[in-house]
């Protein structure tokens, strides 16, 4: 999805295993959007790791808050985002 708005809609479609949720979105933040998909029930358990070129302790806080279970800062590489993928689906 390329918007909050069309995350969500996505989600009455198909029930992802995992979501990547980028904490910048033209319409709705990640923050937002995250909080929103952990307050429908049926999808409240679906793992979500935000990803974000902010590093900083607020936006991290922040996104552990609101749900994540896990966090990744742009750039990284590919081993990381495998590993984080991983942890998420190894905690459902």
């Amino acid at each position: 999805a390329h918007s909050g708005v069309e995350a969500l809609g996505l989600l009455r479609r198909t029930r992802p295993d995992l979501i990547l949720m980028d904490v910048m979105l033209p319409d709705m933040d990640g923050m937002e959007t995250t909080r929103r998909v952990k307050a429908i029930p049926g999808f409240a358990r679906i793992p979500v790791i935000m990803i974000t070129g902010k590093s900083e302790k607020n936006v991290i806080t922040e996104s552990l808050k609101v749900g994540a279970t896990g966090f990744l800062v742009k750039p990284f590489e590919r081993d990381m985002l495998i590993t984080k993928v991983r942890q998420a689906l190894n905690r459902v």
